[in-house]
């Protein structure tokens, strides 16, 4: 008996089909999701730039106030006022730019305090005659300040405070 040399042939053509249209719904489905990523990040990439104009026109408004507030002190007179301990009194410190004047007073000599301080004040305010800002600030340690002296230098800073383009200003030593 002869054996038949029978040759089983399958048909791959169906199966390629099928093969290459999942292939295709697979490459449609990546694309799809491609471009939905690429439009959140497009627009992510939107509001970044959004937020980086308001970022950039703050920036620009800060500049020009800044600028503003340089060309005010660059004309305004700043005098600090303190009232300092001392072992056999107290001191009146008025501090503009890098000089320092002091008045020392105790308890007996507090009137002559209160004249000195009107007399300086009065001189540091005759600039606002020239159009210039005078800023008056008083510094405090509350816990070493008797009443007295903050309520002389109050009134004396009240009494120089009525004038145009004077500011007064109280920082303790916390701030």
């Amino acid at each position: 008996m002869r054996k038949r040399n029978r040759s089983i042939t399958a048909d791959l053509t169906p199966l390629l089909d099928v093969i290459f249209i999942l292939l295709f719904l697979i490459m449609i489905r990546n694309t799809e999701a491609v471009d939905a990523r690429a439009e959140e990040a497009d627009a992510k990439m939107a509001e970044a730039q959004a937020q980086m104009a308001k970022a950039e026109a703050l920036q620009q408004a800060v500049q020009g106030q800044m600028e503003e507030y340089q060309a005010l002190l660059a004309d305004a007179q700043i005098c600090y006022i303190r009232i300092v301990p001392e072992e056999a009194g107290r001191s009146i410190q008025l501090s503009e730019n890098s000089r320092t004047d002091q008045f020392w007073f105790d308890w007996d000599t507090q009137e002559d305090a209160y004249q000195y301080l009107q007399e300086r004040l009065a001189e540091k305010t005759k600039a606002t005659a020239e159009g210039k800002q005078v800023f008056l600030i008083f510094q405090y340690d509350a816990q070493k300040l008797y009443q007295s002296d903050y309520e002389m230098v109050n009134s004396a800073l009240e009494e120089a405070g009525h004038k145009e383009n004077v500011y007064v200003q109280y920082r303790t030593a916390e701030e």
